[in-house]
């Protein structure tokens, strides 16, 4: 493969630029040469990543709330220009990865004869249940409780689909982006296996040990080759296996501290006091967060616990109400005053970015309070720790249901869904984490998952898929 070029499109937003980055790094690491397709204003952080990496900037700043015209019309142009200029100085690109959340970008490759693979940058039960849901006809729900439950042939039946997936499903669920219709008319693309139409095969974050069902599931309604390479998360987290990191520098490369006046180090030695297994991290990540009602419930129950805690706000997260529409705020972002003075010094509040790996890593980290974002779950359960399960929407729903259903490492939060939280779910679900030993020392072993590297199924994976390409060149 040396001197071939892969060109690695993601969609242009952290959560996906990350673990694209880690997969370019990876690729460069078997000598593949990579070209990676980033924001303009992500430059500074992937400037120097590996001598076989070049990145070539996109005129679009960090924003996961693009227009979709941009997909429709100025990506492709940018991507075309950019292989018109590969074929007349060079040579095409032997492949193109593409994120699938921005799939409908692939025209311009298969235009150019390019093989192209989709890349999902989340679990592998998002993407089988999301395809599930789109194939079953959906059943009658008048009268149906909240508690029903309905088999998917090919799924274990720990996450057999609910009466509110459905209704998720029906009522849209996340919207779109992309071309209403494609250039020769075909329906606008989804964003899962039905978005993988034109790729040759399929890139997940995820591994075997993992999800082996869900990836099954995913590479027979495909009919394509599935190749599973995660967790695509940085060197650090695999460091944090062997104990607590200190990851301000770089766990997510590039990334600024943000807390407020609380340095890493205090972080730390603020754990170092506590005894082991006795805090609770709370963390929404920087996209998504409750509203301020569910937050003030939030507030409370940690001050009714009586548990440690390190809750870090991000302000920028968009709020959602209880059922997952968004809602539009003034900006200012929540703040629960007074909090951290009225439980006398066994709570820590941070606003902004936090050192999460080395939190997550710490032997006095107990429970972890989060939204299931994949990067964030994948966090989770490669540090051993249980996770009091608050999705928001989207994957997130899936991802839990992974966590609580197949894994049985985490609790969800809601007693029933679409529900606001309450104090008392979240007292409940604290003293869940803190108290349930099996549930603790299952989410103890999952870490042995990884021992401290990259799962051999993966990296076989990886080779596995320079292979196809290998082999589909031969055969041109």
């Amino acid at each position: 493969m040396s001197g071939d070029e892969i060109v690695v499109v993601p969609f242009p937003h952290p959560g996906h630029l990350f673990p694209a980055i880690e997969l370019c790094l990876r690729l460069a690491e078997r000598n593949c040469r990579i070209t990676l397709i980033q924001p303009t204003s992500s430059a500074s952080s992937t400037s120097s990543l590996h001598p076989l990496i070049n990145t070539v900037h996109l005129p679009i700043p960090d924003s996961i709330r693009i227009d979709p015209s941009f997909v429709d019309t100025t990506f492709p142009k940018f991507l075309t220009d950019l292989l018109e200029e590969r074929r007349r100085s060079s040579s095409l690109p032997i492949c193109a990865i593409i994120d699938e959340m921005v799939g409908s970008v692939i025209t311009p490759f298969v235009d150019f004869g390019v093989p192209a693979v989709s890349f999902f940058t989340s679990s592998a039960i998002s993407s089988a249940l999301e395809h599930a849901l789109s194939q079953i006809e959906p059943p009658d729900l008048t009268g149906v409780g909240s508690t029903a439950v309905f088999d998917v042939p090919g799924l274990p039946k720990e996450v057999a689909l609910s009466a509110s997936d459905f209704a998720h499903f029906q009522n849209g669920g996340p919207p779109s982006l992309g071309p209403h219709r494609s250039r020769d008319g075909r329906p606008r693309r989804r964003r899962d296996v039905a978005s993988t139409d034109g790729a040759v095969g399929l890139i997940m974050n995820t591994c075997v040990d993992l999800e082996s069902p869900f990836l099954k599931y995913v590479a027979r309604v495909a009919a394509k080759p599935v190749w599973a390479v995660g967790p695509l998360l940085p060197d650090l987290f695999w460091s944090a296996l062997s104990g607590p990191v200190r990851d301000a520098a770089g766990a997510r490369r590039g990334g600024e501290y943000g807390g407020g006046g609380v340095s890493e180090a205090a972080v730390l030695d603020w754990l170092d006091s506590k005894p082991q297994g006795s805090v609770i991290y709370v963390s929404f990540g920087s996209l998504v967060g409750p509203n301020d009602a569910e937050l003030e419930e939030l507030a409370a129950g940690l001050e009714e616990s009586g548990r440690s805690f390190i809750w870090v706000i991000k302000p920028g997260a968009r709020q959602h109400e209880p059922d997952g529409r968004p809602i539009v705020t003034n900006g200012s972002g929540y703040s629960p005053d007074g909090l951290e003075k009225s439980v006398q010094g066994r709570g820590m509040v941070i606003r902004g970015w936090a050192p999460q790996l080395a939190i997550l890593s710490h032997s006095s980290t107990g429970g972890y309070v989060c939204h299931c974002g994949w990067n964030s779950t994948l966090e989770a359960i490669g540090s051993g720790v249980p996770v009091l399960a608050w999705p928001i929407r989207g994957d997130q729903t899936y991802n839990a249901k992974l966590l609580v259903s197949q894994l049985r490492v985490g609790v969800l939060v809601r007693s029933e869904p679409g529900k606001a939280v309450s104090k008392a779910e979240v007292v409940q679900g604290i003293e869940k984490l803190v108290t349930d030993e099996e549930m603790r020392k299952r989410a103890a072993s999952m870490r042995s998952i990884f021992a401290r590297e990259l799962p051999l199924s993966s990296a076989a994976a990886l080779n596995d898929f320079l292979e196809f390409l290998s082999s589909e060149r031969r055969k041109q």
